[in-house]
């Protein structure tokens, strides 16, 4: 899919989640600026990643470019060194924490505006940290890819010199952003897919600190490109601290980071209170 026709749906989706918060018109631009700045910071430390990935892969002998046990160890090194893991839960915690308070201010005091939204509660500190457990599984994504690339090279080279340099024609391509998981299609999975998470847990918290709302209903995106478990898990209505029940798993809200990526990414489901 082009890059263009990414952006257009993406901007769709965007707009329909945007609709079902009580916004001003300031704070709907606020809250565009802050999705569009989160892919951007995601779309550039992806970049970062792929360049040091590369690097280390150019550096190999033949022999060493050639063994994919040898190239696992090498995706590992870079994706689960210290520097890249704490560089992803930085950007992950300031490029979406500030969509989570900003969602769950806008709705508390739209519900009730005696309501008082505090940022540093427990709730959004147990919110930050659930966001950072899906920094692991990013990366074991990109690893899986990666190395599913390389054992591609290797399988179509002769000799064990033609394989190391298509191994490491591979790593420049995904480094270059032109293939693999580290271009401008995977940022913009990797944003919506935490943005969902972070807009709807803040639109919870908010209607429970508004101390108003007693239910939730479950709102599937009504098009082609839904989920089969989320068009069933449509209209679905649960206390405000119960889980809705979503292909055999629990969600707290839509996107929730303790569901699997077969539930949450790029989900673009929302919720609907109910009083």
């Amino acid at each position: 899919m082009c890059d263009r026709c990414l952006r257009l749906i993406v901007k769709a989706d965007d707009d329909d989640f945007l609709d079902s918060l009580e916004l001003t018109h300031a704070e709907r631009q606020l809250l565009e600026k802050l999705y569009k700045e989160g892919e951007e910071s995601i779309a550039d430390l992806l970049e970062l990643q792929g360049k040091a990935l590369d690097e280390a892969i150019q550096e190999l002998s033949e022999e060493l470019a050639a063994d994919s046990d040898e190239l696992w160890k090498v995706i590992l090194q870079i994706q689960d060194g210290d520097y890249f893991q704490d560089k992803f839960e930085q950007v992950v915690y300031d490029a979406f924490m500030p969509l989570f308070n900003l969602a769950g201010e806008s709705e508390a005091i739209g519900i009730n505006t005696d309501a008082q939204w505090e940022q540093e509660n427990k709730a959004a500190a147990k919110f930050a940290k659930k966001l950072k457990k899906l920094v692991p599984a990013m990366n074991n994504t990109s690893a899986d890819r990666m190395i599913r690339s390389f054992e591609k090279a290797i399988g179509a080279g002769k000799t064990p010199a033609e394989r190391a340099v298509l191994v490491k024609e591979v790593s420049k391509q995904a480094a270059s952003g032109e293939e693999g998981p580290f271009n401008m299609n995977r940022a913009v999975t990797v944003a919506r897919t935490i943005s969902t998470a972070a807009a709807n847990g803040g639109k919870l918290e908010g209607w429970k600190q508004s101390g108003q709302v007693k239910k939730k209903r479950w709102r599937a995106a009504n098009n082609k490109r839904t989920r089969k478990d989320h068009r069933e898990a449509n209209g679905q209505t649960v206390d405000i601290d119960k889980p809705f029940r979503v292909g055999g798993e629990k969600l707290m809200h839509p996107g929730d980071p303790a569901g699997s990526a077969k539930q949450i990414v790029k989900c673009r489901c929302t919720m609907q209170a109910v009083f």
